[in-house]
């Protein structure tokens, strides 16, 4: 299956855990260290070591945003590795993450050009004892610029309202195995794709092909027009963009969904609009 990987940037993830449930790690722990909530770094690294930790307050430039830090405990703490990938403990810890970024954004990062990364300690800081995981915040560029965008303030509340970091209408998308290029354009002017929210599959899916994919997104188009599917035969299309690389990671494929009218421009957002206001069959 094809995947538009925005960047490994997104996520950073070490090897197996299994949840995050309270206790304390094992006897022989020897490091005690643990970042900090509430607090920015320079870059968005996926070092983990305590010498490269330098946070800073979120005043200053910067690309990561911390914003929640928890703890694995219990038997998961016992564990000989740190999470790996598609794992329940991985899962534990991104949800977690999840709830803690819509509280602090007023929002869903989801339908934004924010990401969201989780952060675990590597297998040698874990063997020395450490047992925390870091949720962060990173802005990109753009949709089709999926790379840090630098920012001076805090991302606290950055979703309250009609926020400039939300998805939105875009123009003559060109999606192909070495491109993504997805031009913004106003949803009150000329455009012919819209973002209409994320589509998650459910975790006993299992493998999932493209029109697997294709077809979460029609019905989440279809959600979001008022409309029957069937009633968008012709007139509109179905477009999925898969970034959500953290819900991949994690076990939970999902992908980014956009509306795209195959014959014409539209002048102004179809949220809502039911059948009686898409555009003609073509």
């Amino acid at each position: 299956m094809r995947r538009w990987w925005a960047a490994t940037v997104l996520v950073a993830l070490a090897a197996t855990a299994a949840g995050c449930d309270g206790g304390s790690p094992p006897e022989r722990a020897a490091s005690t260290f643990a970042p900090e909530a509430g607090v920015c770094h320079a870059t968005a690294s996926d070092d983990r070591s305590p010498e490269a930790y330098v946070p800073i307050a979120c005043s200053a430039k910067h690309e990561a945003e911390t914003i929640m830090v928890g703890r694995f405990g219990g038997a998961n703490a016992a564990a000989s590795a740190p999470p790996a990938a598609d794992t329940e403990g991985l899962w534990q810890a991104y949800a977690s993450c999840d709830t803690a970024a819509h509280d602090f954004l007023a929002g869903e990062w989801r339908e934004s050009r924010l990401a969201m990364r989780v952060l675990t300690p590597s297998a040698a800081r874990w063997t020395a004892g450490e047992r925390w995981y870091r949720c962060d915040l990173v802005e990109m560029v753009a949709l089709d610029r999926w790379t840090p965008n630098p920012r001076a303030n805090s991302l606290r509340g950055a979703l309250a309202g009609e926020s400039p970091l939300r998805l939105g209408c875009y123009v003559r998308p060109e999606l192909t195995e070495e491109r993504v290029n997805i031009p913004p354009a106003s949803c009150t002017g000329p455009h012919d794709t819209e973002f209409v929210g994320a589509w998650r599959a459910e975790p006993e899916a299992g493998d999932l092909t493209d029109e697997d994919i294709r077809a979460g997104c029609l019905t989440v188009v279809a959600r979001y027009v008022g409309a029957p599917e069937r009633e968008l035969r012709g007139r509109l299309e179905a477009l999925p963009v898969f970034s959500l690389e953290p819900e991949w990671e994690a076990g939970l494929p999902g992908a980014w969904c956009f509306l795209h009218t195959p014959g014409g421009s539209l002048d102004a957002s179809l949220k809502g609009v039911g059948r009686g206001g898409l555009p003609p069959a073509r």
